[in-house]
């Protein structure tokens, strides 16, 4: 950068004084100083040193000038270059005489590519005309410093701007304004005459490429707008006919709408069982006729009324409110209601919560099960009935082996008992054996005791009694009822128990009379097969959602009629047999909340199997 004017006019005053001094003092007649006396001569050293002080003191008042002077110039630099704003100093021709950093960075060319070069060359080619007019009526004028102008900057990519009109009218990319190259400057003047008549024009560059493409891109997306406008007159009016037809059909639909609603009505007011609408608060806003029978309630009576002052356990709490407003599908629940003459009626509810004018409300479904409990009563009572029938008949035409589980230790008694009678006619009895066989006589009474009190339960007519039991017993026992008989037929009987069976709720008579059944069953299906020397029974039992029990035999199999028909009732292959066993066995696994199935091929063998739920509650 070049020094300031007024350093160099400085210089060139003090240069004249310097010179106009020495010629003052050349010209100025000192006497001899060799016939000076010696107070001249102290008289003249004294001024010598007077005129050196002072020419110190210009001297160091001069260097102060000057390094202020430097300071300034460093600070004026280093302004001009740190500057944000872009300045060039240019000649009367455009050649570039100085630029700050700004500059350099808004035309991306280092100083020294800058220095010595005309502008115009930066200029695109569509602005060099209003470029040229505009420099050279700014040296003739200079009330005119303003220019907008569009420039070309090497390795300059596109501006990062948004237009909507990209996705509203899908307009080629390419063709947008926002993908222009160009940088867009506004050029603002100061023209400055030297002393040596030397013209500088001083530019400030501001980019204004973001204003100058949003005023583009505006213009470019009205422009749009006024032909989507005039293209949209016709489709408004399509559209102003589509809606007065959807109008039509919102009025057709309003009056679907309010004759849906009258017969709703109908319905809610002839529906059997009985509906309430309650808040969320539990208290019955409306109530159909069928809730005054079943409640023996008014309407008005009802009208406000809590729902849980209507039942023995509270069911609307803040907490079950909070569960079912979040659970949008129906819950059903079973409860004890209070009629209005204190009665206790057992209520089946069924609630959906839904959502009116944005506020929760509940629809309750209420059904009086007073009838359905007395059916499946009786229904209960008759298979008992029917069970305790084919149980007799069970045991009737197991009376041969039965008696024979009975002979046999009711003869070990006998035996027993002679024996003791022997030992006591000795003279000295040997109390000891007495001890013994006396100890052996009561266990084969036990035996004979446990049998009859087995045979007493499974002919005994009792109401359905379900308790916390392993299935293991009952195999168990049915098992000791049909040893004998599987003795007498040659048939090997296996057991295959899960270890640590579950306890679950069953009536241990019923259940081991469904395996009997089975068993029976079995054994009745190995007689008629011809080899006698390979016949075999299974039981397993195995543990999977819930509890299986399977009986396999490797009988003659079942054919097509049989499989079609074994588990209805009335259906037998046996001669005497009443067709009852097998669908008993049903219903009380059935009872249960268990279910029968079976799998038979011919000259392999049949396997019926059960199951039991592991979840099950006493009744």
């Amino acid at each position: 950068m070049n020094q300031s004017p007024d350093i160099d006019n400085l210089r060139q005053r003090a240069e004249l004084i310097k010179a106009k001094h020495q010629d003052q003092l050349l010209n100025q007649a000192y006497p001899d100083i060799t016939k000076m006396t010696g107070d001249e001569i102290q008289a003249l050293v004294y001024e010598l040193q007077v005129h050196q002080i002072e020419l110190e003191m210009q001297n160091n008042e001069l260097k102060s000038t000057q390094q202020e002077l430097s300071k300034s110039q460093q600070d004026y630099a280093r302004i001009y270059n740190l500057a944000p704003v872009a300045y060039l100093s240019l000649s009367q021709l455009g050649t570039i005489l100085q630029a700050n950093l700004a500059a350099t960075t808004l035309l991306n060319t280092p100083l020294c590519g800058l220095l010595g070069q005309r502008l115009e060359k930066f200029i695109h080619i569509d602005d060099q005309d209003n470029y040229y007019l505009f420099f050279h009526k700014l040296l003739k004028d200079p009330s005119s410093p303003h220019l907008l102008s569009g420039i070309t900057i090497a390795n300059k990519s596109t501006h990062q701007l948004d237009c909507q009109g990209l996705d509203i009218f899908h307009c080629p990319h390419e063709e947008c304004p926002t993908n222009r190259a160009l940088t867009y400057l506004e050029l603002k003047a100061v023209v400055d005459k030297q002393e040596n008549n030397e013209v500088i024009v001083y530019l400030a560059l501001k980019d204004v490429s973001t204003h100058k493409i949003l005023e583009d891109t505006l213009a470019c997306l009205n422009n749009k707008l006024l032909n989507v406008i005039k293209n949209q007159r016709t489709s408004l009016t399509q559209h102003r006919q589509l809606i007065n037809d959807k109008t039509s059909e919102l009025q057709q639909s309003h009056r679907t709408s309010t004759e849906l609603k009258d017969i709703s009505t109908h319905i809610f007011n002839a529906s059997s069982e009985g509906i309430v609408m309650i808040d969320q608060l539990g208290n019955i806003e409306s109530s159909n006729p069928a809730t005054y029978l079943i409640l023996g309630y008014s309407e008005i009576e009802l009208l406000g009324t809590a729902l849980n002052e209507l039942l023995i356990t509270p069911l609307f709490t803040d907490l079950s409110v909070e569960l079912l407003s979040e659970n949008s599908q129906s819950s059903s629940f079973r409860v004890d209601g209070l009629h209005s003459n204190g009665s206790i009626l057992p209520l089946s509810l069924s609630l959906v919560n839904f959502t009116l004018n944005q506020t929760s409300h509940f629809a309750i479904v209420i059904r009086d099960n007073s009838l359905r409990l007395q059916q499946e009563q009786h229904e209960k009572n008759h298979l008992d009935e029917v069970a305790h029938m084919t149980r007799l008949s069970l045991i009737g035409s197991m009376g041969s082996g039965i008696a024979h589980q009975v002979n046999q230790p009711l003869t070990s008694i006998s035996n027993y008992t002679q024996a003791c009678l022997h030992m006591i006619k000795a003279e000295q009895p040997n109390l000891n054996k007495l001890s013994e066989v006396l100890t052996k006589t009561y266990d084969q009474a036990q035996k004979a005791g446990r049998i009859i009190h087995r045979m007493k339960d499974l002919a005994s007519q009792r109401s359905t009694l379900r308790s916390m039991n392993r299935i293991d017993a009952s195999i168990e026992s049915a098992v000791n009822f049909c040893a004998d008989e599987c003795y007498q037929h040659n048939i090997t009987m296996t057991l295959d128990l899960t270890p640590d069976s579950p306890v679950i709720a069953l009536d241990s008579v019923q259940i081991e009379q469904v395996i009997l059944n089975l068993i029976r069953n079995a054994i009745d299906a190995l007689k008629e097969q011809k080899n006698a020397k390979d016949r075999r029974i299974s039981i397993q039992t195995q543990l999977k959602e819930d509890l299986e029990v399977r009986v396999k035999d490797n009988g003659p199999g079942l054919t097509k009629v049989q499989k079609e028909k074994i588990l209805t009732p009335f259906f037998t292959s046996k001669p005497s047999g009443m067709g009852m066993g097998l669908s008993i066995c049903r219903s009380i696994l059935e009872a249960h909340g268990g279910m029968i199935r079976f799998d038979s091929k011919l000259e392999v063998g049949t396997t019926f199997y059960f199951n039991l739920p592991l979840n099950g509650e006493k009744p």
